[in-house]
């Protein structure tokens, strides 16, 4: 493999609590050697330990990183990479998000980026002060500004500029799509396992900030930019358990704001508000397993008939019909229904959304790792091909797994380069595992308890 000039750690903008991105000035990208800070969170919540976050720092974390190919050609397809982390964690610094050898072998440009992350990046704080929500989509669309006046000294074409992103990373270039304040700042999107059903409402915002500001027994704007850096974190994990009912997993997530986002993604993308703009999107085939604990005992049929009533909702018979198709289909039912009204619904329901407006694309990755099957995350490693600290175990890396990477990151590079990935557009899909190819249908969609709206 060839070598990739990369400029690290470069300060995209800065930004005072709770207030909006400003541009940075200009640096010498020549000195920019090593990684910036993340945006401040809870240590120890790597999913894999020895792929570690790194130092934080709320007042320098927003920077990026650039890989380009070391001779100077121009005009070549740059991939904008969004970490994952529930919204609350996550570096680009991490070195399994190295884009070395997805730059080198496929002759683009790689970016990767911080974002502000938990309270400080998706708490609705307008209502007490005046401040802006979604300050972490501001802060993507800062970085998406840079990239689009400064990507060519790096040879890359502003004009074919993909954003990518896994998980929350994925969920962070949903929303972009879905966000006129976007357009014209990227040509396509690629979303892996990150389109849920889980953006906020104002009712949804305001308990949170309701919910926080109570944890930290603050009463306004003035109160929160006060608290130090550690008390806030403190504050959205006391709040967590409250809000876990009435808002979900992830209460710190981006929301309606009349701003950016004008409705959640799938509705916004009915409109054609991504007119034109190529989709590549797609999950793990059991997504929501690396949330389950493996040693729990299946509830009797009777018990999982009335908790599949419950979660669907719907009656009683109507669960009992759906417990019976997943007994066919998949067998061990609940962590498969799981996985598919978290997963696979919302995404249906995007990808319906934006076919009939811009090329489509799907995809399911089905490779299984030893622990968690087909897990959420488990393809994180083969998007950059980067097998390291850790993470060759936790897939179970062998020959399979990188020709496995080879697929993608192909598929990944000539969507960047011509917006089409290399199969038929969507219903079509491409299954990426031990056993790839293309099939005419999603395999998992027609087990869905309901058609999407």
């Amino acid at each position: 493999m060839g070598t990739a000039r990369a400029s690290l750690g470069i300060p995209y903008a800065t930004a005072k609590r709770f207030e909006r991105p400003v541009a940075a000035g200009a640096v010498d990208f020549e000195h920019c050697t090593a990684f910036g800070p993340a945006a401040p969170q809870r240590p120890g919540m790597e999913l894999v330990p020895e792929s570690p976050i790194g130092p934080t720092d709320e007042d320098a974390c927003l920077t990026l990183n650039v890989w380009a190919p070391a001779n100077r050609d121009d005009a070549r397809p740059v991939l904008v990479w969004f970490h994952g982390g529930s919204f609350v964690t996550g570096s680009s610094a991490q070195r399994c998000f190295d884009g070395t050898r997805l730059a080198v072998e496929h002759d683009v440009v790689v970016v990767s980026a911080n974002y502000r992350l938990g309270a400080l990046g998706f708490l609705d704080v307008r209502t007490i002060g005046g401040g802006v929500a979604n300050l972490g989509l501001h802060d993507a669309l800062e970085a998406l500004r840079w990239v689009q006046h400064n990507i060519e000294s790096f040879g890359g074409d502003r004009r074919r500029v993909t954003v990518f992103g896994e998980s929350a990373g994925g969920g962070m270039c949903v929303h972009l799509l879905a966000s006129p304040a976007s357009r014209g700042l990227f040509a396509g999107a690629i979303v892996q396992s990150g389109i849920t059903d889980r953006t906020l409402d104002a009712g949804q915002a305001e308990l949170v900030l309701h919910e926080l500001c109570k944890a930290a027994d603050v009463a306004d704007l003035a109160g929160l930019r006060a608290l130090p850096v550690e008390a806030l974190l403190d504050a959205q994990d006391a709040a967590a358990p409250a809000l876990l009912k009435p808002v979900g997993m992830m209460p710190f997530h981006p929301c309606v704001d009349g701003e950016l986002l004008h409705s959640p993604p799938a509705a916004a993308l009915a409109s054609g508000v991504a007119a034109g703009v190529p989709l590549l999107a797609g999950t793990t085939a059991a997504e929501m397993q690396l949330f389950l604990r493996p040693d729990t005992d299946a509830p009797d049929r009777e018990r999982l008939v009335r908790r599949v009533a419950r979660y669907v909702g719907v009656p009683s018979q109507e669960a009992e019909k759906i417990v019976t198709t997943y007994e066919r289909a998949a067998g061990d039912v609940w962590p498969a229904l799981f996985s598919d009204m978290e997963m696979q619904v919302p995404l249906r329901r995007v990808l319906d959304a934006h076919a009939p407006h811009a090329p489509t694309y799907a995809y399911l990755f089905t490779w299984e790792a030893p622990a968690v099957g087909a897990a959420h995350a488990v393809d994180i490693p083969f998007t950059f091909g980067n097998f390291v600290d850790g993470w060759d175990r936790f897939v179970g890396y062998d020959a399979d797994a990188e020709r496995l990477s080879r697929e993608m990151r192909d598929a990944w590079a000539a969507f960047a380069r011509h917006g089409d990935p290399g199969w038929p557009a969507y219903p079509s899909t491409r299954v990426f595992g031990r056993e790839s190819g293309v099939v005419p249908e999603h395999p998992l969609f027609a087990r869905l308890p309901f058609t999407p709206n």
